[in-house]
């Protein structure tokens, strides 16, 4: 997997550096509602399938094994910015602006904003019992 990045993303990276003291790491592929988006992170631990693709302005970005084989070899996505903000953790929004990626036929920015809330009528009631050792454990 290859993955470049715009110089506005090279710049949004560089100041967070600037404005953070811990380590900054770009991970793609663990949002909720955007899962393909980058984000960009203080002291994050990446994932047991996560491994490093690339950087951006000396930033490591992680990326699990699945998003990984979509795109083998020589194949590969650019990190850019956007204006259009989501409700989001990545440090970049504290300046207005979010990463998304951008690649053939596919653009990050586009996809839903909103996460989708289930139908309030699926019936989600819990089946069964606790096991014996957690039926008088008490949360604090």
């Amino acid at each position: 997997m290859r993955i470049t990045a715009t110089e506005r993303a090279c710049a949004i990276v560089d100041r967070a550096k600037a404005a953070r003291a811990g380590r900054l790491t770009i991970t793609i592929g663990t949002g909720c509602c955007e899962s393909t988006a980058p984000f960009l992170y203080e002291d994050f631990w990446p994932g047991p399938d996560q491994a490093e693709v690339g950087e951006v302005s000396g930033v490591a970005i992680y990326a699990p094994e699945y998003l990984r084989q979509m795109y083998p070899g020589a194949d590969g996505v650019v990190i850019d910015v956007t204006g259009e903000l989501a409700d989001s953790m990545s440090i970049e929004t504290e300046f207005g602006c979010r990463l998304v990626l951008r690649g053939p036929g596919f653009d990050s920015a586009t996809e839903p904003q909103v996460c989708a809330v289930p139908d309030a009528s699926l019936d989600r009631s819990v089946v069964g019992e606790l096991p014996p050792e957690l039926r008088r454990a008490r949360m604090r």
